[in-house]
């Protein structure tokens, strides 16, 4: 019986003492700087994996940047000569049809699903490959221009590095950006569309430890890809959606 009383005072204690300590290191990380604090630094540097907060605390696999799709498109004058627009900000049209919506559709974040797609398989490649794909896709043919073939692209890029599979996988999503770019801008200018390029930006918010800092803690960062060719049928029902949506949500100027 002795035993027994002698075990559960023993657990008792070592309960107590465990959540005086949870408490104690609690204290220390959410108490503004003070003497303590500062005496205990190595005792909450060692704590710090498990009772730190980070900007992630509720979404473990949370971005670390805001990425936005910008196009920017040639078309020909009535003298024949190329212009070129200004930029386009795809994203910030679409998360526009996302303000004041407690409950958005996720089709709004097409260009954005798309980036990450895209730049997973980018970043897979080698460096030359990233600074070919980076290049202009268009070739001179017959007195005119045309989109680089498929075939040609694939054999340029394998020269540089032997990953064919990854290279395909890279330039079916190149192709389908082409088209989702060339869409919006058509709606944008209304005028027929023969060239469009897109580039990246990308905005990293400061880390939760620096989140009140007015200062950014990272510059943003650019990444831009050359011109293609925009030689392929635009669909009169698919170009009225793009045009519904920037009629209502606006262009991104």
């Amino acid at each position: 019986m002795a035993s027994d009383t002698r075990g559960r005072n023993i657990a008792t204690a070592v309960s107590i003492l465990v959540i005086v300590t949870y408490v104690f290191v609690t204290l220390l990380f959410v108490s503004p700087p003070n003497p303590v604090k500062t005496a205990f630094a190595a005792v909450t540097g060692a704590a710090s994996p498990y009772f730190a907060q980070k900007w992630n605390v509720f979404a473990p696999n949370i971005s670390k940047s805001n990425p936005e799709f910008l196009v920017q498109a040639q078309w020909r004058d009535s003298g024949g000569h190329l212009v070129k627009s200004r930029w386009l900000n795809i994203t910030q049209v679409e998360f526009a049809s996302v303000t004041g919506s407690a409950l958005p559709s996720r089709v709004q974040k097409l260009s954005w699903n798309a980036l990450t797609a895209y730049l997973t398989r980018f970043r897979q490649l080698t460096g030359e490959q990233r600074a070919a794909v980076q290049d202009t896709f268009i070739e001179r043919f017959e007195g005119g221009y045309r989109g680089t073939p498929p075939h040609t692209l694939v054999d340029r890029l394998a020269a540089l590095a032997d990953n064919r599979a990854g290279i395909q996988d890279l330039l079916r999503y190149d192709y389908m950006l082409k088209e989702y770019a060339t869409y919006f801008a058509t709606a944008a200018f209304g005028e027929k569309i023969e060239r469009i390029r897109w580039e990246v930006s990308r905005e990293r918010p400061n880390d939760f430890d620096r989140r009140f800092d007015d200062a950014p803690q990272y510059a943003p960062s650019t990444t831009r890809f050359g011109w293609r060719q925009a030689d392929d049928r635009i669909r009169a029902d698919a170009l009225a959606t793009f045009a519904s949506l920037i009629a209502r949500y606006g262009d991104g100027s």
